[in-house]
């Protein structure tokens, strides 16, 4: 295969939210090229990029897929990213290694909430990015008001050009540069501009020329004096422009006609940094196994850095890893060390891909994008090195904030369910198995519920285990208000030696947060030295099921300061049941003294969304006996902090987004424990009462 130096390789990434045509927008890009003799459609099940089974069975990109084609002599991989919120994953993963972004929106819907959702997300990577408005063949396309929509909400976005037609008549573009305009007819072909365009046409290169000048002090001199920049100039500025990431030149497309596909392509390899751009600057990373700061400068013929982005398993090929080179070469068979300094990994088979269509290769080079099959050790975020003591940091992704019990339909099935789940799990880092056992339950956390269906399908699959799901049991605790004195008193006399033990506890409230404390308080020597180690145990046995409701119980101090002992039938068995009978005792017949109260978890919550859905959030956090803590405005958005019980937090990731258009989105954090009130703990006392009714 022909090799390409870093300079002729463009690496970027389509992102958007679901449904803008970004599948189809990399499809026509291959075809545009002929690198496929077919355009592939999303519709028919045959696109390039939405090629597993249940990519075309929902007609969905559910993971990013990649292709390569080449564009006057320069290699460009496309990474083609899943529009819904819950498979976002893939699109953190993908800016950690492409030079450029093309941000997708619809011509028939706009910059719609979800796609400034996104956008104000992927601005943290400073990445170089194009906005391509799509679809500009559909019927209901609105590019003026699309564009309009754009130089309101997006600082820095300006028109590279300009659409010829729309719907049915959309023809060609008006490049604002070059000032030429170019109708497609299965082939770009120069026209005249059309005399209806003229003054949008200089309007709109007004505002790319405002956009230009602003990325660099001496061209904005230069604006002001002259009040126009020279073709050059105008280049100069966007290159810069478009490198810092300060300016998004907008471009119209469509995948359908393949109409601007070839003009896009052309401004990606003339406005969009190769990745010869990171030699440059040093990259910045850690010493592996530690936490100390480390960096390089990547060369193509320095140490050899690879970064590792995404797995996934192939039924005819085995485990297939993605691989960006930063520096150096990597070749199938090399050695290389994992980011944790101790473990070593065999490069496997190398291949570049088209889709599912992949062509052998001996030798990565900088720059560029390659599958490794089969390694061992390398896990996604993990860094391969030669020659140079570094590691990349971890990819962050969204804390899973979805989460529900499961458990196999089938019992005995709990083993094959988790490795299962641990196998998928090394394709897809953005859910968590939490296991619980003082609870009795397995948690799926998730991004959502669209990703839970999307794993469980997947499991059942290659695995044929069917799970079931259930509302998680929240870790509820016990605790007292009142103080109460008991005696205890086991005695069995069986045949032989017998049992005794006699001991009077006393209970009584700490405060929130210091847990359990065991007070030794005998005196005389009523209750021996040696048994009274198991009445202690015997109090934290009793704690760890609770009294009233079946929960562990905190922030409670037992006392033993009395009690008698047999010289024969006395055991630390017996002064242990003695301790659970005492404990047992004082709710069931002290209950008024002791005050018994069942305390909730609380959630720190933090929310996200757009002004307009201010009064939303508040309402529901309310109906979620929720209390807020305080608002604060983030650009155009409002940041909404509220303590929230994690018992009203069930599926509120699909809540939010239903009644915020899925714009609003939440982190959460623990915060304290509180007292539940009167309902719930009488519905909770029930529950637990049923349950062992129907246990006995």
């Amino acid at each position: 295969m022909k090799t390409y130096p870093m300079e002729k390789i463009r690496n970027i990434a389509l992102v958007g939210p679901h449904g803008v045509g970004k599948t189809s927008l990399a499809d026509a890009m291959l075809f545009v090229t002929e690198k496929v003799g077919r355009r592939g459609n999303v519709d028919d099940g045959t696109s390039i990029f939405d090629n597993s089974e249940e990519e075309i069975e929902k007609r969905q990109t559910i993971s990013a897929s990649m292709a390569w084609t080449e564009y006057k002599e320069n290699k460009i991989n496309i990474i083609d990213t899943p529009g819904v919120d819950d498979y976002r994953g893939d699109v953190s993963a993908a800016s950690r290694v492409v030079e450029g972004l093309i941000f997708v929106v619809k011509a028939d819907g706009g910059f719609e909430v979800a796609s400034e959702n996104l956008w104000n997300m992927l601005r943290k990577t400073h990445l170089s990015t194009f906005i391509v408005v799509n679809r500009m063949g559909k019927e209901q396309a609105d590019w003026r008001g699309t564009l309009n929509g754009l130089k309101e909400r997006v600082n820095g976005a300006a028109p590279l050009q300009l659409p010829i037609g729309v719907g049915e008549t959309f023809e060609g573009v008006i490049n604002l540069i070059t000032m030429k305009a170019y109708k497609f007819d299965g082939h770009s072909v120069e026209i005249p501009i059309p005399d209806d365009m003229t003054d949008a046409v200089e309007e709109a290169r007004e505002m790319l020329m405002d956009a230009a000048a602003n990325a660099d002090d001496d061209l904005t001199e230069k604006f002001l004096e002259d009040e126009t920049l020279s073709d050059e100039d105008l280049i100069l500025g966007l290159k810069k422009g478009t490198l810092e990431g300060t300016v998004y030149p907008i471009l119209f497309t469509d995948a359908v006609s393949e109409t601007g596909v070839t003009s896009l392509l052309a401004s990606v390899v003339n406005l969009f940094p190769s990745s010869f751009s990171r030699t440059r600057s040093d990259m910045k990373g850690l010493i592996p196994g530690t936490e100390d700061e480390a960096s390089f400068r990547p060369s193509a013929d320095g140490p050899t850095v690879a970064f590792a982005f995404k797995r996934q398993y192939e039924s005819q090929g085995g485990d297939v890893t993605w691989l960006r080179v930063f520096s150096g070469t990597v070749k199938s068979g090399g050695n290389f060390k994992c980011s944790d300094g101790r473990s070593s990994e065999r490069m496997g088979q190398l291949s570049v891909t088209v889709g599912k269509t992949k062509e052998k290769i001996d030798v990565a080079t900088a720059g560029d994008i390659v599958l490794a099959a089969k390694l061992k050790n390398t896990q996604i975020g993990n860094t391969l090195t030669d020659g140079v003591e570094f590691t990349f940091e971890p990819i962050q992704y969204r804390v899973p904030t979805s989460a529900d019990a499961i458990t196999p339909a089938t019992s005995g099935e709990e083993d094959k369910m988790a490795a299962g789940l641990n196998k998928i799990h090394e394709e897809d880092p953005t859910f968590s198995l939490i296991h619980q056992p003082h609870l009795g339950q397995t948690l799926l956390a998730t991004q959502g519920d669209i990703h839970t269906n999307t794993i469980l399908d997947k499991l059942k699959k290659i695995t044929g285990v069917v799970v079931e799901r259930r509302r998680p049991r929240i870790n509820f605790k016990e605790t007292i208000r009142g103080t109460a004195e008991k005696q205890g008193r086991h005695k069995k006399q069986s045949g032989g030696r017998g049992q005794f033990g006699d001991v009077h506890l006393r209970m009584e409230p700490m405060p929130r947060g210091e847990g359990f404390e065991f007070s030794d308080e005998i005196v005389g020597g009523v209750v021996p030295g040696k048994f009274i180690p198991a009445v202690e145990k015997g109090c934290r046995e009793t704690m760890l099921t609770g009294l009233i409701a079946g929960y562990e119980m905190v922030d409670v101090k037992c006392a033993l300061f009395f009690g008698s002992y047999h010289n024969v039938d006395s055991s630390e068995a017996a002064f242990k049941m003695a301790a659970a009978k005492a404990l047992k005792g004082c709710v069931n017949e002290e209950a008024g003294k002791l005050r018994p109260v069942i305390l909730e978890p609380v959630m720190s919550v933090r929310i996200v969304v757009p002004q307009a859905y201010m009064g939303d959030v508040m309402g529901d956090v309310s109906t979620r006996r929720g209390a807020i803590q305080g608002s604060d405005a983030d650009g155009p958005y409002q940041v909404v902090t509220a303590n929230i019980p994690e018992d009203e937090l069930y599926q509120y990731a699909t809540a939010l987004r239903s009644f915020t258009q899925g714009t609003g989105t939440f982190t959460m954090d623990f915060s304290h424990y509180a007292e539940v009130p009167g309902d719930v703990q009488k519905r909770l006392i029930a529950e637990h009462l049923k349950e062992q009714v129907v246990e006995d």
